[in-house]
């Protein structure tokens, strides 16, 4: 496990736990819920878990792809920076337009006890975007770290990964009064009404795009 390998993956897991969808539940949550606490933490630990699970799960199942089938990590790899590279010029492509905002509300049957399923199902539902746990893993393969440490990386990478929401559901839970009226407004003005065109939003996305082929053409090969 050498320094920039672990930079890497740790930089892989910020970039991974910038999740939108996690981070409007756990403030949906907050707002709606009976009892946000234990509704709050449940739906956390179904969601850290199964991200956990599915990592542990897809490691598992490229160590013995590529053992298996010689080269299949490669063509993995030319395939994640390729899908990438398509789904942000979409991204860009879509910032040009201007875009209904889509409303998050809490389902009536979530609650202290079904919170956890629930946050699996999320995890589940957002699993395409999960772009940088499958670099980070396939890094892993690729760098012959032992099973024993990768699977230490793959849990320190999930702690990372749900950091973000943790610290908005810790924060929410003990100052609940003085956030409310805060968060109830950026819900509103991220759910509601129309999005105009993001000309800068755009060249990001288009920016990201030609970075993924490059890396793809001069890195990967």
């Amino acid at each position: 496990m050498t320094g920039g390998l672990l930079w890497g993956l740790t930089g892989l897991a910020l970039l991974d736990s910038v999740n939108a969808a996690t981070i409007w539940i756990v403030i949906v949550i907050l707002l709606g819920a009976k009892r946000p606490a234990p509704t709050g933490w449940a739906f956390m630990l179904g969601a850290a878990a199964s991200f956990l699970a599915f990592a542990l799960m897809f490691y598992f199942g490229l160590s013995f792809a590529e053992s298996a089938l010689d080269g299949f990590a490669l063509w993995l790899r030319r395939a994640l920076f390729a899908a990438l590279a398509v789904a942000l010029a979409v991204m860009g492509v879509r910032r040009l337009r201007p875009r209904e905002r889509k409303g998050y509300t809490l389902p009536q049957w979530v609650n202290a006890r079904s919170a956890l399923p629930f946050g699996v199902l999320a995890t589940i539902g957002d699993l395409p975007n999960a772009f940088p746990m499958v670099l980070a893993v396939e890094r892993l393969l690729d760098a012959g770290i032992g099973t024993p440490a990768a699977v230490l990386v793959l849990v320190g990478y999930t702690l990372v990964y749900a950091l973000p929401a943790v610290l908005i559901l810790a924060a929410g839970l003990a100052f609940n009064d003085e956030l409310r009226e805060q968060l109830q407004s950026m819900l509103s003005g991220r759910t509601s009404g129309t999005a105009g065109p993001s000309p800068k939003a755009a060249a990001a996305c288009f920016a990201g795009a030609a970075a993924s082929l490059a890396v793809l053409f001069l890195w990967v090969g």
